[in-house]
């Protein structure tokens, strides 16, 4: 069966990427497992491990340990930049975007928020929660929180505005504008992996945001957490 001089593995990797290219297995669609792939090419288990991590590194493929192997999906670029224009960037690459409503309450900012929103502990915050889609696939879950001192009437006003950029421009006539951005990978919760639908033992980039006005006011503080799969983050230099 085999024939090159290459090394089996890299053969295997070949075969199942041309595979992926005439789309005998679509974008999203699960693979054989490794035994079934060991027998259809007529090798052992590692060798397949071998080809499937090669294909992982060219980002074809994506391993949910105890799920399967998956056609990765091509990941959005996500900028990083001075201005928050989540819905834009999507949209310009051919995504749709909508939010999922999980949560919008009253609160009281804790020590590590009031923090980030220039506040002292305690003070009035509202607390938006959503579930961020691109093309109906889910994609972020995000919690920010807005001071209610600088954001009157916010509670009542976040539900009819699709865009939070749109919502303080045309209710505050405030530009929303980047000041911190601070990123790290971390094991995903439990209530997160589910709205992401993801595996509990995967990894998610968790993006925090401090976000303020054109007066530099802070008037958002968010905290993101993307599926590490699906997104690439880009540095506007």
């Amino acid at each position: 069966m085999f024939e090159s001089k290459q090394p089996i593995y890299i053969q295997i990797a070949n075969d199942l990427r041309q595979e992926i290219q005439h789309k005998v297995y679509q974008v999203g669609g699960k693979l054989p497992s490794q035994q079934k792939l060991g027998v259809q090419f007529g090798v052992n288990r590692h060798t397949v491990r071998q080809a499937v991590e090669v294909l992982q590194e060219e980002g074809l493929l994506r391993v949910e340990n105890g799920v399967g192997i998956f056609v990765a999906t091509p990941p959005m670029k996500y900028t990083i930049g001075k201005r928050v224009r989540y819905n834009e960037m999507l949209e310009a690459q051919g995504y749709s975007a909508r939010y999922q409503l999980l949560g919008l309450t009253r609160a009281v900012a804790t020590r590590k928020v009031a923090e980030r929103l220039d506040l002292e502990p305690g003070a009035d915050i509202a607390q938006y929660d959503l579930l961020g889609l691109s093309n109906e696939n889910p994609l972020i879950v995000t919690t920010s929180y807005f001071p209610l001192t600088i954001l009157p009437n916010v509670l009542e006003k976040l539900p009819t505005f699709s865009s939070i950029s749109k919502l303080l421009r045309e209710v505050y006539d405030y530009d929303h504008i980047r000041r911190r951005t601070l990123i790290s990978s971390r094991p995903v919760k439990p209530k997160d992996a589910k709205l992401l639908q993801i595996a509990k033992n995967q990894h998610i980039l968790l993006v925090q945001a401090i976000n303020e006005n054109q007066h530099g006011q802070a008037i958002e503080y968010t905290v993101t957490r993307f599926r590490s799969d699906s997104v690439e983050l880009e540095f506007d230099a």
